[in-house]
């Protein structure tokens, strides 16, 4: 159902005609509100509502991806939620009526109540997603003592442990345990220095489909001025295409492996750090011992990377002057991530590029503007937190329950029964996986509530939904490293929606504790300047924006007292030294070395399952067009991309008479799901690509009924860190019919789709026509794909300079996909 509201569509539509007719537009500098990326931007207002956007031409963080560009089409779809709904029918029917504010709010703290005084507070739980990344809400609401967390502290004070969200199956494992385990620093203090690297290895990551994709007009930039770029994917992905990168095809789940055998190459052929290794490594002699294993011809054998592109790539890292890698969450979803991840930072580290020009950077003290989060609630009793056993590490750096201890919890009461459950930004049906599976426990709840702009998947089982509002409705801020800006409101609020960061203050009042958090936008605003120097009146008088003095660049820190909190040289770790063998790991039981772990639902481990699904199995690849399960009810992005696709080597595809545009049927122990195939030979022979996000209420019927977890394992994992293994499961494809000859010419994936983006700043916005497309059903799917020439979305903007570090402050990629501002969650 819809809310009662007039059609968004129709009049964003009415606007964007005026516009074109001529009508004075009045021009407003702002911060785009689609995504938690922040980026500079000019919004077109027509009267009170947003008609036009483009990117902040003024500016090195003026940008806009093509999502942003669609944002008058997202603020006022037709999907927005506008007032709060109630449940009226079934579960699992999204069937709905409206309520006020008042009556969902005695709802929810009635029935919050009521659970707790059956079965203890833990019973009542909140997880929040990447709808729930805004600054503040992340800010204010995060455990107390953590570094980085989107997860909410609300219901600390009422007295549950059971916080949790999307950090459980996204950046905690690449961007807090496996650097933090191995030399003291989070993902927030480190950047790669892609201006002065000769040599980049894009290791895992597409910057290209990053919002915004400020990453790769760096990489871009620098392989204008010559630097030697390779992609370690098993996709040739548009990375590589835009920057004439060496593509190395790898197979999923081995990079670990890879990593292991470039060590092992830097220590027999002497190509290693020695005074490094010597004086600033642990476990660096029980490493050389393990490395023996990785030789050339084995790792070969593992990863399908030829012995001499091994040799050639330990050879590129210890002899350029500057490398480093370029990586982000791809490396996560396997069975041993962590340590992946782990043996890529040692590589490059005992190669020479740790904290060099060109090499791994680490940010100086005092880049970041500081945030004062003295309303940050602690954890009332973290040992209680569910799957807190089995994931300790997770729950230890994140002050949080781990998400996947929800399933038993609800189902079988272990170690006790959650009961109750707010979903905050967030869609667990389309994000998780084995949607069966959770499907059966969002059922099982007793009461459920969600809170976003649109329905989600979730929300057929809620019996309260709340609006939210875009972030182009609200006062707030943002930080860029030592850059801090107000967010000022651009409209007012759509329907009844309600700022996220006031909906989680209002319960907090109705609760009883009002008093721990600000109440309003601007107290909330000036409580998080406390402390820095400056008030919510000095930034007003500055224009709306401030800066720290930062200090100038000094590299090689360990060995001038700039990495430890009490200024002794070393590193922030038990020993003081880059733990190859992490003491960490070890205290808690697991490896203390980064070693490799081989897929448990692979081609090598399962021999078994191989005959009958022999390909490699991926999913999770971005796409220019949706974050995730959004923005698939918004016309002109979903013209861009119609169905989900699966990626498939064009010698597979042969071998199973599958065609360029056929519909087929992906296939794992799991189940099956059909998919348009989109046949290639820019994905690695033996595996394939399959888009994720199906299963959404709104958009195309394809993408509602093809939800790519339904094919995946929830109990498939990596120990350390508990992430759900998406990239290196089996399968197979299998025709169900084949597809026009025009769709079979036409089906493929957004980054394949289009030609370069634009470079440097692009003051207008492009008119770019967007087609609608039919709707495929998922019993029997149409063959039919869009026989027309789709428009390449368009990247405006300008790159941003990492030598100055004016705005980033060497802190990691500013404005990344699914991030808060300062590059600590995305």
């Amino acid at each position: 159902m819809r809310a009662d509201g007039e059609s968004g569509t129709a009049a964003a539509a009415e606007t964007r005609a005026a516009a074109d007719d001529g009508s004075e537009l009045r021009w407003k500098k702002a911060i785009c509100g689609v995504c938690p990326a922040a980026c500079w931007v000019e919004v077109g207002m027509d009267g009170g509502r947003i008609a036009d956007i483009r990117a902040d031409s003024g500016h090195p963080l003026g940008v806009i991806c093509r999502r942003g560009e669609h944002a008058p089409e997202i603020v006022y779809s037709e999907h927005r939620l506008r007032h709060p709904l109630k449940r009226s029918g079934r579960k699992g029917a999204h069937e709905f009526e409206r309520c006020s504010w008042d009556e969902a709010y005695e709802l929810i703290v009635d029935n919050l109540e009521r659970i707790k005084r059956e079965s203890g507070p833990e019973a009542v739980s909140i997880y929040t997603g990447r709808g729930a990344f805004e600054l503040s809400l992340c800010d204010m609401y995060q455990p107390a003592g953590v570094n980085v967390s989107s997860a909410s502290n609300v219901l600390f004070p009422f007295g549950s442990p059971n916080t949790m969200g999307v950090g459980a199956l996204c950046y905690v494992s690449f961007a807090m345990i496996a650097p933090n385990v191995t030399f003291g620093r989070y993902y927030t203090d480190l950047f790669w220095d892609i201006e002065n690297a000769a040599f980049i290895a894009v290791w895992g990551a597409n910057p290209a489909t990053d919002s915004p994709p400020v990453e790769m007009h760096r990489l871009e930039a620098a392989a204008a001025r010559g630097a030697e770029i390779v992609t370690i994917d098993p996709r040739r992905t548009e990375t590589a295409e835009r920057t004439g990168a060496r593509w190395i095809p790898i197979r999923p789940g081995s990079d670990g492996a890879l990593a292991l055998g470039i060590i092992h190459l830097l220590i027999e052929e002497d190509r290693y750090d020695e005074q490094f290794a010597e004086d600033w490594c642990h476990g660096f002699d029980e490493l050389a011992r393990y490395v023996q294993h990785f030789r050339p011809d084995v790792v070969a054998g593992i990863t399908g990377v030829p012995a001499e592109t091994i040799e050639w790539l330990a050879q590129r890292i210890s002899s350029a002057n500057g490398a480093c890698p370029v990586m982000y969450t791809g490396l996560e979803y396997s069975d041993g991530g962590v340590q992946a991840i782990r043996a890529v930072f040692s590589a490059f580290a005992l190669a020479g590029q740790l904290d060099v020009a060109g090499g791994i950077g680490l940010a100086m003290p005092g880049s970041h503007f500081p945030i004062n989060r003295a309303c940050n609630q602690p954890n009332p009793d973290l040992d209680r937190a569910v799957a807190r056993d089995t994931f300790p590490i997770y729950s230890e750096y994140r002050g949080e329950s781990h998400a996947s201890g929800l399933v038993n919890a609800v189902l079988d009461g272990d170690p006790y029964p959650i009961r109750a459950l707010i979903v905050h930004g967030a869609s667990l049906l389309t994000s998780w996986p084995q949607t069966s599976v959770w499907r059966e426990t969002l059922a099982k709840l007793d009461f459920l509530v969600t809170i976003d702009r649109q329905l989600t998947a979730d929300a057929a089982y809620a019996d309260i939904v709340l609006p939210a509002t875009t972030m182009f409705e609200i006062d707030s801020y943002v930080s860029y490293g030592p850059l801090f800006r107000l967010r000022e409101k651009v409209i007012e609020p759509v329907g009844e929606a309600r700022n996220d960061y006031l909906i989680m203050a209002e319960l907090a009042r109705r609760l009883g504790y009002g008093e721990l958090f600000p109440q309003s936008e601007e107290e909330m605003i000036s409580s998080a300047l406390a402390g820095s120097g400056f008030s919510l009146a000095d930034v007003r008088a500055a224009g709306g924006q401030v800066k720290l003095d930062t200090p100038m660049m000094e590299y090689r820190k360990w060995n001038k007292g700039l990495l430890r909190s009490d200024g002794a040289d070393g590193f922030e770790t038990p020993t003081g030294k880059f733990e190859l063998w992490s003491t960490v790991l070890e205290e808690y039981g697991y490896a203390p070395l980064p070693e490799y772990v081989e897929p448990s639902e692979g081609p090598h481990s399962r021999q078994d399952l191989a005959g009958d699904y022999p390909l490699v199995f991926n999913s999770g690849a971005r796409t220019q067009t949706f974050f995730r399960s959004q923005h698939h009810g918004i016309a002109g992005l979903a013209s861009d991309h119609p169905e989900p696709v699966v990626e498939i080597n064009e010698r597979d595809a042969e071998a199973r008479g599958i065609g360029h545009g056929d519909l087929v049927e992906l296939r794992t122990p799991r189940g099956a799901v059909p998919f348009r195939a989109v046949v290639s030979d820019k994905i690695v022979p033996g595996a394939v690509e399959a888009n994720m996000g199906g299963g959404s209420p709104v958009g195309p019927e394809s993408w509602r009924e093809w939800n790519v977890n339904e094919l995946t394992d929830w109990t498939n994992c990596d120990p350390i860190s508990g992430f759900p293994v998406y990239k290196a499961l089996l399968c197979d494809v299998a025709l169900l019919e084949k597809g026009e000859r025009d769709a079979r010419g036409d089906a493929r994936t957004d980054e394949h789709a289009r030609g370069d983006a634009p470079k440097g700043v692009t003051a207008a916005r492009s008119r770019d026509s967007h087609r609608d497309s039919s709707a495929v059903t998922a019993g029997r799917p149409s063959p039919r794909a869009s026989t027309e020439e789709r428009p390449s979305p368009r990247i405006q903007g300008a790159g941003l300079s990492r030598q100055q570090c004016d705005y980033v402050a060497c802190a990691g990629s500013v404005g990344c996909d699914a991030a808060v501002p300062r590059g600590s969650a995305r």
